[in-house]
């Protein structure tokens, strides 16, 4: 295959039981011109023994496997591998629709867009409600043109509707290259990062108005596991940098802030299940550093409803 139209990157961590039908979600594609990279993360559970089995099935299927280094260095490295014009970024338990990656390439190179995006749906294997916690709809009623990132990004901030996963969305790869975005290492919410920063320095973008992923929601994941320090040093690291980037690109310092008072009093709320003296520093952090994002109601929450709980 020459340049394939675009090149899909699936970290795998233990996922044995879905990854098969994840990695099968993406060969069974109607657009067949892909290359599908497969970086196995140090998996203890058989998961490698899996996708080398599909890849012997599927030349266009490549496996790398590597010591456990996080979701962050395995995306950066599947990227580094990639040849595709465009790129998608796909979880390894999660699905996605079969005319998908057809219809969102030809609209990319029929709009020239630096990247499209569009819906999910979540669904859980439990039998129970975990995926009524998680929203991904933000398409509707959006008006069918090209936006600027920044303009784009605003309006679904000011609609509480901005999604931060990268699953939802396909990008022209030169412009990763172009703007030298990857993924910030050794952090959770790395996607909070990542997303927000295409958006910013897009000039082209556009929408599919679909449900085309399908979030798999499980106990014990990322998403859904208790909300811990680490969760919050990932928040603050995202915030940081933005911040950073932020004193470079003043005539977007608005957008920035904007989703900087959403992304950081949600997460300070949550942080009230945190241990007093890390409730007590992160008090401390967000009254002085970060005061105008976080509002006194969710630093009274920091403090007191874990007492409240009690």
């Amino acid at each position: 295959m020459n340049e394939p139209k675009v090149s899909i990157i699936i970290p795998v961590y233990n996922t044995a039981e879905y990854v098969r039908q994840a990695v099968e979600s993406i060969t069974e594609q109607t657009l067949r011109e892909i290359e599908i990279i497969v970086v196995n993360d140090g998996s203890t559970d058989g998961s490698l023994q899996i996708l080398q089995e599909l890849a012997g099935k599927d030349s266009r299927i490549q496996v790398y496997s590597q010591e456990n280094k996080g979701l962050s260095v395995t995306r950066n490295i599947g990227l580094n591998h990639a040849r595709g014009k465009y790129v998608y970024f796909m979880d390894s338990d999660d699905l996605l629709e079969t005319d998908a990656l057809e219809l969102c390439y030809n609209k990319c190179v029929n709009d020239k867009l630096d990247f499209v995006f569009f819906d999910a749906t979540s669904f859980s294997g439990d039998g129970d409600d975990l995926n009524n916690r998680f929203d991904y709809r933000r398409t509707e009623g959006l008006v069918e043109q090209i936006y600027l990132g920044t303009d784009i990004l605003k309006i679904q901030l000011q609609r509480y509707e901005f999604k931060s996963s990268v699953c939802l969305n396909i990008i022209y790869r030169e412009f990763l290259i172009t703007h030298q975005i990857t993924f910030y290492p050794n952090i959770l919410h790395e996607d909070q990062l990542f997303t927000t920063l295409i958006y910013l320095q897009s000039k082209r973008v556009g929408f599919i108005h679909r449900a085309f992923f399908k979030r798999r929601v499980r106990r014990d994941s990322i998403m859904t596991r208790k909300f811990a320090w680490r969760n919050m040093q990932g928040y603050l690291t995202v915030s940081d940098e933005l911040l950073t980037y932020a004193k470079a690109n003043q005539e977007i310092r608005p957008v920035i802030d904007l989703f900087l008072k959403q992304m950081l009093d949600a997460a300070v709320w949550q942080a009230h299940v945190l241990p007093f003296r890390q409730r007590i520093r992160l008090f401390c952090k967000s009254a002085s550093k970060y005061k105008q994002y976080v509002s006194k109601r969710t630093l009274s929450t920091l403090l007191f409803k874990s007492l409240a709980l009690k």
